[in-house]
């Protein structure tokens, strides 16, 4: 049999020339999609740490704006209006249009309650009024006596409770040791035990009752190493509402306008002399990105009109809103 025989040019296949163009092109259009996957990720990182930031943000503003209205709340009208008598043990601070709001400009003479550290040079604020609904007395009116009843228990009212009794012309704050169901009827007693005196004023059918507390809003290092804003009421309990604060400032308008105030802002400072002339706060946040490593270089920014370099490389942003004391401003 005769071999066969083939035609070089019949012959198919890569030279090693054209394998090394078509690595070359694979390599490139590779690199391309590479490219295109760590930009979008990069992308996707920042936007998405920014809408965090925003979110914690807007969270922590709203929070503290709700309080900051509600300082010296103690059931209607204006506080001046008012006359509030404190019988509460210490650490119950009497209710007054003095104390009702106090800052401590970088955490200066704020004494902490709780075992987490404060962040060094940081603002403290501390609101105090009614934070709950009004239950309506119903019994134990008069005289005076060393209890009220109220039907039912919808504010879930215990033993160790600040309240404030009150019918919107008197007030009374007081703290609760003993809460007692019989029934629909619920008693508060208020004895010599946890307050000065267990007699409060005569009140009526229009009074009611309310849970008071003061919180104190602070910058402290979580468990986890993270700067992060704490609320803490007069039980000493912190609870962490956000976290990766990195800073937060106030600012507060005085109404210095004598003999009568208007309700009007005529300065503003960061140490007020008199808190009772305090009629709006402005509330100034540093946030930080969760993650790190999201900026090429550190980002500069400027907080409380300084102007820094940041150690890392985090996205900063800076939040603020300015808020109204309700219970200053004069009737409308």
């Amino acid at each position: 049999m005769r071999p066969i025989w083939i035609s070089p040019r019949a012959q198919s296949g890569f030279g090693l020339v054209e394998l090394m163009i078509a690595m070359t092109l694979g390599l490139v259009l590779l690199g391309g999609i590479g490219y295109i996957f760590i930009g979008s990720r990069g992308a996707f990182r920042a936007t998405d740490n920014l809408s965090r930031m925003q979110e914690n943000a807007r969270y922590a503003l709203d929070t503290m704006s709700r309080d900051i209205r509600m300082a010296g709340y103690v059931g209607c009208g204006n506080m001046a209006s008012v006359r509030v008598n404190t019988i509460a043990n210490a650490p119950v601070p009497p209710m007054t249009p003095g104390n009702a709001l106090i800052g401590y400009d970088g955490g200066v003479g704020w004494v902490n309650p709780t075992a987490i550290t404060r962040v060094a040079n940081t603002d403290v604020l501390s609101v105090m009024g009614a934070f709950s609904n009004g239950v309506n007395l119903t019994g134990n009116l008069a005289p005076q006596n060393a209890n009220v009843q109220i039907n039912g228990n919808p504010d879930g009212f215990q033993a160790g409770d600040v309240l404030v009794i009150t019918n919107c012309v008197n007030a009374d704050v007081v703290k609760a040791t003993n809460v007692a169901n019989a029934g629909t009827t619920v008693t508060i007693a208020h004895s010599n035990a946890s307050n000065t005196g267990n007699r409060i004023g005569v009140y009526g059918s229009d009074a009611f009752v309310m849970r008071m507390n003061q919180y104190s809003y602070f910058i402290g290092t979580n468990p986890a190493g993270n700067p992060a804003l704490y609320r803490v009421g007069l039980s000493g309990n912190a609870e962490e509402l956000v976290e990766n604060v990195q800073d937060m400032q106030f600012s507060y308008g005085l109404d210095t306008t004598l003999p009568t105030p208007d309700g009007a802002v005529d300065s503003y400072t960061k140490t007020p002399g008199n808190w009772a002339q305090v009629v709006s706060v402005t509330v100034s946040l540093l946030m930080r990105s969760p993650d790190n490593n999201l900026s090429t270089s550190a980002q500069p920014y400027t907080f409380n009109n300084v102007a820094t370099n940041a150690n890392d490389r985090r996205l900063y942003q800076v939040y603020s809103a300015t808020v109204g004391v309700r219970n200053r401003l004069p009737p409308m």
